[in-house]
């Protein structure tokens, strides 16, 4: 389908925009990028179910996930591969940010959305890494969790302000991924011409209930971190995933609510998968 029938077809009202053009190998490392974080998160979210149904295990975050990959048959190998994705998912993340291949222009909106994508690559770069090292043999599997201390930050006035801005914009990127999910932009990402009835609805549904769990957790993380700097105490680890997870856990009804973000970071999971498939790309010839 040429690029301007695709430009024009809509599926339920979602239109399919234009977008600047890249070369091939950008679609390449979008592609698996999509996919590494998809299992990363598709693990998470198992776990957090696994101990809803009482199968065992623990809840955690992203390096849970990474050492759980490592800890299955080939998981060198896989984890290896699990890096390799991962690190292209970085690479994608910058040339999104400095080629912008979203077209978010220029403009302070642009901008903002543009530093996001930049700042989000750093953050599975070093993802990345440590399942590199994990397959590698650099560093062991045991871990104290995925989270960070803050309590240097806590030391000084201007160190708890950096972490309470910290955690307003924690709170305001989970709200906005509430709202992305529950207007269903990210539709407007995939190829919908070449997908079936199907693929479209499940896109559709798993994107949403994905993003809004995703920025339900974002948000508790957010709240973590604004709690500690209005306190002045770090209150234990803080503050990731496993973190908002664990707090999850422990509040009245937290299994069934633990369940219920489980299946929505598998959701989100899967919404990774078939961006990893079938993500528009306007590859130049």
């Amino acid at each position: 389908m040429s690029a301007d029938a695709t430009s024009r077809f809509s599926w339920h009202g979602f239109q399919e925009a234009r977008l600047p053009q890249v070369p091939s190998w950008v679609e390449t490392l979008g592609r698996a990028g999509h996919i590494a974080k998809g299992i990363v998160y598709f693990i998470v979210g198992f776990l957090a179910f696994r101990v809803t149904i009482g199968a065992g295990g623990e809840v955690g975050g992203s390096r849970n996930a990474i050492r759980e990959i490592g800890e299955q048959p080939y998981g060198k190998f896989l984890l290896g591969l699990v890096a390799i994705g991962l690190l292209g998912y970085t690479a994608w993340r910058w040339v999104q940010a400095i080629k912008d291949t979203e077209g978010a222009g220029t403009e302070a909106k642009g901008l903002v959305k543009r530093t996001g994508y930049a700042i989000s690559g750093i953050a599975y770069l070093i993802l990345g890494g440590y399942a590199g090292s994990l397959a590698l043999g650099f560093v062991g599997g045991a871990s104290n969790g995925d989270s960070s201390k803050a309590s240097f930050l806590l030391d000084s006035t201007p160190g708890r302000i950096v972490l309470g801005v910290a955690g307003a914009v924690t709170i305001g990127v989970g709200i906005y991924f509430v709202v992305k999910g529950y207007y269903a932009k990210f539709m407007t990402k995939y190829q919908l011409a070449e997908m079936g009835d199907t693929f479209r609805t499940t896109a559709l549904h798993a994107g949403r209930i994905g993003l809004i769990t995703r920025g339900i957790a974002f948000a508790i993380i957010g709240f973590f971190l604004a709690q500690s700097a209005w306190q002045g105490t770090a209150n234990g680890e803080i503050a990731g995933m496993g973190d908002a997870l664990s707090a999850i856990a422990g509040q009245m009804y937290g299994r069934i609510l633990l369940g219920i973000v489980g299946f929505g970071l598998m959701a989100y999971a899967v919404h990774m998968f078939l961006l990893g498939c079938y993500r528009r790309f306007n590859v130049a010839n």
